[in-house]
């Protein structure tokens, strides 16, 4: 049993048993991290972001950054923290490119773009006991669509899931909440949990969904596109797409024995190419892979090869 602590008069004392433990992960620092602020900052976020941003004060959204071919070139979280002021995390986004991106297409827009991304740390954590883990340590459930505040802190639900949540901290907390999370769950190794994310289908960008792939080939469309708000860069692929309902491509999860392949090794049926592994990790004596497969030239009734005539891959499930 673990007792997570209490630490304020507002936290409750939560009771977990070892199976409901949560899980977690700390990235080295935040990837990227930009307060977007100004008079027309959510104006000029909401044109640039698949996700809708006409949201309240405490709340906040998760989507894409794509350019004119509807292409992914980051994801991100963007909490409004304020009528004038936004937060724009992004875990794995570059953050030069990223700035660059919004940069490009402030015109006459009152609008401030500050990178901060050298100021925070974050962490990664999920599993059944996550929820009730967060709520202890902020006071409050973490809603699906409205992030949490502990002082300086901040925790909100990841990437469209129920289960899985980001809690970023200025890097002058960072031991503190280390300390507090790892009194409320169990740390693991950055393989373990690129596995259990693999496992629970959820692909990061841009590692399984990158700036050559559309949204809809992850199945990012379910969960980071607003198909009935306004313009944004992208938008008119996007709608063509929802319209035709079908990609071409399709990332997918696949499993075989022996070492973990590098990203993009080619995947054959034959002497026919198929497609191509993303990012990949180790699951016991096998690997489990996000791999980028053509729906026109696959079988699924053959088996998949790693490289030509190499050793036998099995497609899981679609991703």
């Amino acid at each position: 049993m673990i007792l997570l602590p209490t630490g304020s008069s507002r936290e409750k004392s939560v009771v977990l048993k070892d199976s409901e433990t949560m899980r977690f992960s700390h990235l080295q620092s935040a990837s990227a991290v930009l307060r977007i602020s100004g008079p027309d900052a959510n104006t000029f976020l909401n044109g640039q972001f698949t996700q809708e941003l006409r949201i309240s004060p405490g709340q906040f959204a998760y989507g894409l950054w794509l350019n004119q071919k509807g292409k992914v070139l980051a994801d991100s979280h963007v909490l409004r923290i304020s009528a004038e002021e936004h937060l724009v995390f992004g875990a794995e986004a570059d953050v030069a490119a990223l700035r660059q991106r919004l940069e490009d297409y402030l015109i006459a827009d009152e609008v401030n773009v500050a990178d901060e991304s050298g100021q925070w740390s974050a962490t990664l954590a999920w599993g059944q006991g996550a929820a009730a883990a967060l709520a202890s340590l902020f006071g409050s459930e973490v809603g699906a669509g409205g992030f949490v505040r502990a002082g300086e802190a901040f925790a909100f639900a990841a990437n469209g899931q129920i289960d899985r949540f980001w809690i970023f901290y200025p890097h002058h907390g960072a031991a503190e909440w280390r300390a507090r999370l790892a009194a409320a769950g169990t740390e693991v190794h950055a393989v373990t949990a690129a596995r259990d994310r693999i496992v629970a289908r959820v692909p990061a960008v841009p590692a399984d969904i990158g700036p050559e792939d559309l949204p809809n080939e992850g199945g990012l469309d379910a969960t980071a596109i607003a198909f009935t708000k306004g313009c944004y860069l992208g938008q008119e692929v996007m709608s063509r797409l929802k319209n035709l309902g079908q990609v071409r491509r399709r990332l997918h999860v696949v499993r075989g024995p022996g070492e973990v392949p590098l990203a993009k090794t080619a995947l054959f049926q034959g002497e026919k190419r198929v497609g191509e592994t993303r990012s990949a990790a180790r699951d016991g004596d096998r690997f489990v892979a996000f791999a980028m497969l053509s729906l026109v030239n696959l079988n699924p009734q053959a088996p998949l090869q790693l490289g030509q005539g190499g050793a036998p891959v099995e497609i899981v499930r679609h991703g």
